[in-house]
């Protein structure tokens, strides 16, 4: 991931959290990789989810310097994913600012229409090109390329196990992850595991190295598994901070999920 996926990663979020706790630990280098190669299999043992449909309310906060919000924005919308194709559909969007409230509902409508209508711009230009996106284009980054539990990624991490903890009462053995190498082509981070089925409940990633203007950019993601078996994003919340000569941004997105259905 060159600076241009990290930015991609940023506008992301920035469109639409935590410090990582990190901390020493003691444990043997086998109950480390029993718990990476635990985790790789749970997480391949999944179904892949194709086509799917959820609620999502996204609460997006413009910062100050020191972290306070300037104006929270809301919206309620249904994403509907089918073959890697995604679309929202916009519900309800409020402003609020200086304790005066606004609807914003058309302008995010319009905003998901010109998204939609530039994804199938890339597309039809990647089907010209045999099928090769512009990587700076792609608007989606996989849990493989955000997780290191796999054969491919675990050699680029070292592993160390911190103090086994509970999460929303759940037992959970706390994994950190630190990239070797000090550079933006690397997550890291700290992940929640559940000591019983072995399913990631929680992951706060940040980027090993922030390239250019890119301050801050950290995550924290909840996961769950729906009655179907599908490994899916329960809750997001993400900090950016792009400092620019002119200009800082701050931004802090929450996107709670809800309601998931499997389409056909």
């Amino acid at each position: 991931m060159r600076f241009e996926r990290a930015s991609r990663l940023a506008a992301i979020l920035l469109l639409g959290l935590v410090s990582l706790p990190f901390a020493t630990s003691h444990n043997s280098l086998a109950d480390v990789s029993e718990v990476v190669d635990k985790t790789a299999q749970r997480l391949a043992s999944y179904p892949e989810m194709t086509h799917w449909q959820a609620s999502i309310l996204s609460t997006n906060y413009e910062m100050d310097g020191d972290w306070n919000p300037k104006k929270k924005t809301v919206v309620q919308k249904t994403v509907i994913m089918k073959d890697k194709i995604r679309q929202e559909k916009i519900k309800d969007a409020v402003e609020i600012k200086d304790g005066k409230s606004k609807d914003v509902t058309q302008k995010f409508i319009n905003e998901a229409y010109k998204n939609m209508q530039k994804a199938a711009k890339r597309r039809k230009k990647a089907n010209e090109n045999n099928g090769e996106e512009n990587g700076s284009h792609r608007m989606d980054l996989s849990l493989d390329e955000m997780f290191p539990f796999s054969e491919k990624n675990r050699e680029n991490y070292d592993f160390a196990l911190l103090d086994a903890t509970t999460l929303e009462g759940i037992p959970v053995v706390v994994l950190e992850a630190t990239a070797k190498q000090r550079t933006e082509d690397f997550f890291e981070g700290v992940f929640y595991i559940d000591l019983e089925t072995w399913d990631v409940v929680r992951a706060e990633l940040r980027l090993a190295k922030n390239p250019g203007p890119l301050k801050v950019m950290e995550m924290s993601m909840d996961f769950l598994v729906i009655p179907e078996g599908y490994f899916v994003l329960r809750k997001m919340t993400a900090r950016v901070h792009v400092g620019l000569i002119v200009k800082n941004i701050r931004r802090e997105v929450v996107d709670e999920y809800s309601d998931y259905q499997i389409l056909k």
